[in-house]
């Protein structure tokens, strides 16, 4: 995806949403500049750095607005039921984690993906600490930001 948009950085610290900030620039570069700009704050000898592309499935009520149709669309919007299925691209670069046998907590992270809505910056949110919370532990609407 080369062109321009509005994308989100969300910087996630201990399963919290600690700050946000919006990045007008085509995806791929916004990462890599927030690579650039994380490798600063990265502790080689406490922590691994890892960069993730891992596409979030989010689901939005039906009918959609046109606007948040436009912003949507080039992801490809499926209707599952009641409801329409979006695939976003999304990036999470980790920056600040440690190994518990074979599971991984990551204590800061930063997400980045394109802007669509808060309730989408929810969801996909929601969908990455639930998918890094250790096996056992159920993880859920807790992580929603009010």
């Amino acid at each position: 995806m080369s062109e321009e948009g509005e994308n989100i950085a969300i910087y996630i610290e201990n399963e919290s949403i600690a700050n946000k900030e919006i990045v007008k620039s085509n995806l791929t570069d916004a990462v890599k500049n927030y690579v650039k700009k994380l490798l600063d704050k990265w502790n080689p000898d406490e922590s691994d750095f890892i960069v993730l592309k891992v596409p979030q499935t989010i689901s939005l009520n039906l009918p959609l607005s046109k606007e948040l149709y436009k912003k949507v669309e080039k992801f490809g919007v499926k209707r599952v039921g009641n409801k329409a299925e979006v695939e976003i691209p999304t990036y999470e670069i980790i920056y600040s984690n440690r190994w518990m046998g074979e599971d991984m907590e990551a204590d800061r992270f930063v997400v980045i993906m394109p802007y669509i809505n808060d309730d989408v910056i929810n969801q996909v949110v929601n969908n990455i600490l639930s998918s890094l919370a250790p096996e056992g532990e159920e993880e859920g609407e807790e992580f929603l930001e009010e």
